[in-house]
């Protein structure tokens, strides 16, 4: 009772069953490459965010955030004046 002679345990005939995306990101798994795909992906995100990081414009010192305060009246005033020896 054979039904076309074809193998039962062969894959390669049959469409995808979860659509093409699905078939390619599984892709990896099934060709036992996680450990590169994971190594490439932590690699371009280490790279993107080392350039946002270098090309990143400085912060203007008007918006700079204020040091805490060492003592004195909250401005910072003594601070600065004990860090120029006036």
């Amino acid at each position: 009772m054979s039904r076309g002679g074809r193998a039962r345990g062969r894959r390669s005939g049959r469409p995808p069953s979860g659509g093409l995306l699905r078939w390619a990101l599984s892709l990896p798994a099934r060709l036992h490459l996680r450990w590169l795909v994971i190594l490439v992906v932590t690699a371009a995100v280490m790279g993107a965010y080392a350039r946002v990081l270098v090309t990143a414009a400085p912060m203007p010192p008007s918006k700079a955030p204020a040091a805490p305060a060492a003592g004195g009246d909250g401005s910072g005033s003594d601070a600065l004046r004990g860090a120029t020896g006036k």
